[in-house]
This record gives structure tokens, sequence and C-alpha cells, in this order.
């Protein structure tokens, strides 16, 4: 693979990288705080806001493992970098 295919391969690589950390991150954070009001209600003595938080983050989490693998496995056909 010459060197500009290789950057832009990288490149594309690393923006998918960032889009799904904002995500995450979105989800993870911003989701807490939106959940606010629902902190009057426990959960194993945890506020409900803390749990739904918690559990979204990790679902979310293994969702985007699955979408990053697919959305890589497309970039490595469209630069013939395949297995």
């Amino acid at each position: 693979m010459d060197k500009e295919k290789l950057e832009a391969y990288h490149r594309e690589n690393i923006q998918i990288i960032i889009i799904l950390l904002a995500i995450w991150f979105a989800v993870s954070y911003v989701g807490a705080i939106l959940a606010q009001p629902l902190s009057k209600v426990t959960v194993f003595g945890f506020p409900l806001h803390y749990w739904v938080s918690a559990q979204l983050s990790v679902i979310t989490f293994v969702i985007l493992i699955f979408v990053y693998a697919f959305l890589m496995n497309r970039l490595d056909q469209k630069y013939g970098v395949e297995e």
C-alpha cells in the first residue's frame, strides 16, 4: 500500500474512533445529567439516575464495539487490506 493510501486509511480510522468516542461520552455523561430528576428514586442504595446512566454506558459501549468492527471491515475492504 502506498503512503497516500496508508495516510487516508489512518485518517478515516481516527475519524471513526473520534466519532464513536464522542457518542460514548455523550451517553455516559450527558445521560446522567439529563436523568437528574430520577435522583429521588433509589435502586440498591444508588440514585436511579446513576444506575440508569451506568447501565446505558455499558450497553452503549458494547454496541459501539460491534459498530466499530463493522465500520473497520468496510474500511479495510475499501482500501484492500481485508483479511
